[in-house]
């Protein structure tokens, strides 16, 4: 009976420790989410059809679109960016992601509830930005308690936002400013 109860607790560590992984938050992505994956791709890996909504195709303007759906039970925001791999021709890029679930959480523990202190800690070798409002891209949404704390990784390619409301995390965002030869290593692009 002992050893049938140690099997069974060994199985569901390991169920537990793989389930973690899917929601490990690093500055590439969301567990199998990885930036700069093609929306094909993650379409594969997800077995679901992301839908975007600028599907139509415009030489003369650079176009980003979201999907919301859930990954692993959770809901998520992907931000795609178009990547032209010859003329006129492209396919979308993961560039962003955005969650609020209690499940992610950094190797370091930094997560949903997280203060500063721990954020600036756990980071402590990364260049870390607080700024008050949620930053968002050209623009800041202001309010009491709102705040953002952004770190970036060395190459300066990939960053973690952390939405703070009165000092603690409530959601995050990873984005990628990928260049080609990056998106290439990334994607397998050739």
């Amino acid at each position: 009976m002992k050893k049938i109860f140690l099997f069974i607790l060994i199985i569901a560590a390991s169920h537990a420790t793989a389930q973690n992984k899917d929601y490990l938050i690093s500055m590439e992505g969301l567990g199998s989410l990885k930036m700069g994956t093609t929306q094909a791709d993650l379409e594969k890996l997800l077995k679901q059809k992301i839908p975007l909504n600028n599907h139509l195709d415009t030489v003369n303007n650079f176009y980003t679109d979201t999907a919301r759906l859930k990954y692993k039970n959770i809901p998520v925001q992907l931000e795609f960016e178009k990547h032209y791999y010859a003329p006129q021709t492209f396919h979308w890029r993961l560039m962003g992601i955005r969650a609020s679930s209690p499940l992610c959480k950094t190797t370091s523990g930094i997560g949903i509830g997280s203060d500063p202190l721990k954020i600036i800690t756990a980071y402590e070798n990364y260049p870390v930005n607080i700024q008050s409002g949620y930053v968002n891209y050209y623009e800041t949404e202001k309010g009491k308690g709102k705040s953002t704390v952004s770190i970036t990784d060395d190459t300066g390619v990939y960053m973690i936002r952390l939405f703070l409301l009165n000092k603690k995390v409530v959601s995050f965002e990873l984005t990628a400013h990928l260049r080609e030869d990056i998106s290439q290593e990334v994607t397998g692009d050739q």
